[in-house]
């Protein structure tokens, strides 16, 4: 099982969080920054035809989810962290600093078991930032 994170809301999804609710300009930027690295050294779970626009400045975010195996999260979210200060939900923020401490790499899935695997919307639905 897979946790979804970092989809915001929108027209087709009116249920997931809003973006500005998890920004937070008090967020220790070298812990963000640690953040920003995780999420960019994510593994390619899957490649969408479309590309997402950011909901804050229309920046091009990708069109990649990436996963590490207990998340999967869109190509962008690194730029709402790094960019716009979106700090997300402490669950989130432990593991990728903890997981920076170890090999992270050498513990990525098997594309084959990430495709397979379910993935829960609920819990990054019912988040509502810091």
């Amino acid at each position: 099982m897979l946790l979804l994170i970092g989809y915001w809301r929108s027209a087709e999804q009116p249920s997931w969080p809003n973006p500005k609710d998890f920004i937070d300009p008090l967020w220790h930027d070298q812990e963000r920054q640690v953040v920003v690295a995780y999420l960019g050294a994510g593994m390619t779970a899957r490649v969408a035809r479309g590309w997402s626009d950011c909901r804050f400045c229309g920046d091009d975010n990708g069109n990649r989810e990436f996963t590490d195996g207990t998340y999967l999260w869109p190509e962008g979210l690194a730029h709402y962290v790094k960019v716009h200060g979106v700090r997300l939900p402490k669950e989130f923020v432990s593991h990728a600093v903890s997981r920076t401490d170890t090999s992270a790499v050498a513990e990525m899935p098997r594309i084959d078991t990430i495709e397979a695997a379910d993935i829960d919307r609920a819990w990054w639905a019912e988040q509502r930032g810091p």
